[in-house]
């Protein structure tokens, strides 16, 4: 029975890696035209949304956005989540209300088909390279101070090996927050990591996945001397939020 359930498994997976790869070649024109000028990001955005909508739809996953208090979505933010699975960066599309772009590894640029938004809308981060950092720094900074468009960042860098539990966040998120002086809005996902986990084998389930919102934190009158404070702050918060759904104390 055991061997039926772990065939079952990659059964499905393989069906939502179908699903994901038709749903990427459907709307793969689309970004090749919008991502093609920066004017025109807003609506390869909407592009983004529309295909993360398509895999939770024939995927058969539940998300559902919890907000602690009401959100000004007109409002720039340093979204700062936890990260546990691939299912991530589409969750956080799909469920935010306003236009967002991600910063992370620059591994993601290299992969064939996906790595066009690493390449364009969001911001890849050689983490090896202390002038690459440099400059996708710069560009966040730039896109918060000059644009007013909210960029998520996946403090832990990567999905940690024992997800749900968190690993060690980095400092640049809360770096960025406050010389900026722009507010955190951290984010608790719950659930990714039983639909799609990141254990090296192929596995899928249909799942109920939250989204959880906190509150912003704001860092005006904040200095760069206030940002291991502010880092353990968002740490604490996404920790216990987890902790209330029983995963870990």
């Amino acid at each position: 029975m055991s061997k039926l359930k772990e065939a079952f498994k990659v059964v499905l997976a393989l069906y939502f890696a179908l699903v994901t790869f038709i749903g990427f070649v459907l709307t793969y024109p689309f970004f090749l035209v919008f991502l093609s000028r920066k004017e025109w990001y807003h609506l390869g955005h909407i592009t983004r949304k529309i295909w993360g909508k398509w895999l939770f739809v024939l995927g058969g996953l539940r998300v559902k956005q919890i907000e602690e208090v009401p959100i000004d979505w007109n409002q720039a933010y340093v979204v700062t989540a936890n990260h546990t699975s691939y299912l991530d960066i589409p969750t956080l599309t799909v469920k935010l209300p306003m236009f967002v772009n991600f910063m992370a590894k620059i591994e993601l640029s290299r992969i064939p088909l996906f790595g066009i938004f690493f390449r364009t809308i969001d911001i890849a981060v050689d983490r090896k390279n202390i002038r690459h950092s440099a400059w996708a720094f710069h560009q966040a900074k730039q896109q918060l101070m000059e644009e007013r468009r909210s960029i998520v960042i996946f403090p832990e860098g990567t999905i940690p090996v024992g997800a749900p539990k968190l690993a060690r966040f980095k400092e640049g998120a809360f770096r960025l927050a406050i010389e900026t002086q722009t507010p955190i809005l951290p984010v608790t996902i719950i659930g990714n990591w039983i639909a799609l986990p990141d254990q090296g084998k192929i596995r899928f389930r249909p799942s109920r996945i939250i989204q959880y919102v906190h509150q912003p934190i704001q860092t005006v009158g904040l200095t760069i001397d206030d940002v291991d404070t502010l880092k353990q702050e968002v740490y604490r918060i996404i920790e216990q939020k987890l902790a209330s759904y029983g995963y870990f104390e």
